[in-house]
């Protein structure tokens, strides 16, 4: 139940400053996530807010008004690979769904797994933690 709670967020991790208002830290959101759908607006978003300041700059949270805008994002986030709020950076954005602490732990210990018998891809997909060892070459 918990983890289904936060189905219609995901979590966006990228190296903003963090003495931002929140008015700011939405904007900037906004601004990357033109990059994958240019009718993305306020609109689409319940709230976007940084998490507790536990870290040096805390990750963002996105909460989607329809998990089907939710699934499209999340489904076209490899545009972002070298997009910062339209500022050219070799850092990247990372969009991650929201995982319970239990289901983190879990993607720890697969992600894990996945490097000690060499494979290559690890991710999830509506909670679910996805391997594959890689791309196979046919001779």
């Amino acid at each position: 139940m918990e983890q289904y709670g936060k189905r219609q967020n995901w979590k966006f991790m990228e190296h903003m400053s963090d003495d931002e208002s929140n008015a700011e830290v939405e904007n900037k959101v906004l601004t990357v996530l033109k990059k994958i759908d240019e009718n993305i607006s306020h609109q689409d978003s319940d709230v976007i807010h940084r998490l507790g300041a536990s870290k040096k700059t805390p990750n963002i949270i996105v909460r989607f008004i329809s998990r089907k805008t939710r699934n499209n994002i999340y489904k076209e986030r490899k545009k972002l690979k070298n997009a910062i709020a339209g500022k050219p950076t070799t850092q990247r954005v990372f969009i991650n769904e929201n995982l319970t602490k239990r289901n983190k732990q879990l993607f720890y210990l697969a992600n894990d797994k996945r490097k000690r018998i060499g494979w290559k891809y690890i991710w999830t997909n509506n909670t679910r933690i996805h391997l594959r060892p890689g791309v196979l070459k046919w001779e």
